[in-house]
């Protein structure tokens, strides 16, 4: 083995450099031993570290806790592990885990206390990072909540598959908070469009679009009013369906409006319809009257044309004669058409 690989392992070498901190103390808190590694976490020299007591090392909570809590459980089980403390010289400080065992003499009295200390500085801050991003996290979800109360609409999410997992408190006002997250069904829609809405909204998750209906909701102790209801799909960066997003907007006073005004228009299309029929019985009897008058002295006409023929007349007449049967027929012929097409 050659000379610099014994002293790199020897076991004072060991002592002084290894990569955690070492310290001995007595119950009293009088520092008897310090290696290197933690001397220069603190920035002091070996004997001003062991000139000094355990408690003027740590800060003051730190100092605290150790006094009123680890020294009863080194007492009483002779160890502890893990304790996160806080050391401050003046010029360094630095997060740690403390370490430490109790040795006792045969009555059972602390002799010394062994300790070792691992600097965790990059832990902590990445500890206090992770907090901090779950504390804006958190910040951020009372913000989007309190913004989701505050709108006057009914407000909700639902998994992929369709299950609730938040309601607003409109939501829950209206419903008297019987609302259940983890529903798939909106029991809240009233029972004859219930089918309408399941039908629409089941065949929205299959195909993962969007959706816009007009129901009935029944809300505790409410009548049933017209809310359209919309499901809209909101995909993550990886393109998967990660939420549904609902809303419900009250259209009760509209709906009534557009079914009255729908009614209205049939009733008027309906008078339009009759008063039609009746006019055209209407014309048809004035029709039939007009041609009957008409047709009666042009019946008679055509009669005593007829009677002529039968005289000896001379050919200049026959011809006018002839003319005005041709005209009478031609006549007869239009008022018959007239009332055929009536």
């Amino acid at each position: 083995m050659s000379e610099q690989l014994k002293a790199f392992t020897s076991l004072d070498f060991l002592y002084q450099h290894s990569p955690s901190g070492l310290i001995s103390y007595t119950p009293d808190g009088k520092i008897a031993s310090v290696n290197q590694t933690l001397c220069k976490w603190l920035g002091l020299s070996t004997e001003t570290v062991t000139s000094s007591n355990i408690y003027e090392i740590l800060n003051k909570t730190g100092g605290l806790y150790h006094q009123m809590i680890i020294m009863p459980l080194l007492s009483i089980r002779g160890f502890v592990n893990e304790v996160n403390f806080s050391f401050d010289s003046g010029d360094h400080h630095f997060d740690a885990l403390f370490n430490a065992v109790a040795h006792k003499d045969d009555k059972e009295q602390i002799i010394v206390i062994n300790a070792t200390i691992q600097q965790i500085t990059d832990r902590k801050k990445y500890e206090n990072e992770l907090l901090r991003r779950k504390q804006e996290a958190e910040e951020q979800k009372r913000k989007s909540e309190f913004l989701l109360n505050a709108i006057p609409n009914m407000i909700w999410t639902a998994l992929p598959d369709g299950s609730v997992n938040f309601i607003n408190q409109r939501t829950k006002s209206y419903f008297n908070e019987s609302y259940q997250l983890g529903q798939k069904d909106f029991n809240g829609v009233f029972a004859a469009d219930k089918r309408t809405f399941c039908s629409a909204w089941n065949r929205s998750i299959k195909m993962e679009k969007s959706m816009e209906i007009e129901v009935r909701l029944q809300g505790h102790h409410r009548e049933a009013e017209w809310f359209i209801l919309r499901m809209e799909p909101f995909y993550n960066s990886s393109g998967n369906l990660e939420l549904w997003f609902g809303s419900a907007t009250n259209i009760h006073k509209r709906k009534l409006l557009q079914l009255a005004n729908y009614s209205s228009l049939t009733e008027s299309l309906s008078y339009a319809h009759e008063t039609i029929d009746k006019n055209e019985e209407r014309f048809m009897t004035i029709a039939m009257n007009q041609s009957h008058m008409i047709r009666k002295p042009l019946a008679n006409i055509m009669g005593l044309i007829d009677l002529m023929k039968e005289e000896g007349l001379n050919q200049e007449s026959k011809e006018l004669l002839g003319l005005l049967d041709s005209s009478a027929s031609e006549l007869d012929d239009m008022i018959r058409e007239v009332i055929n097409k009536i």
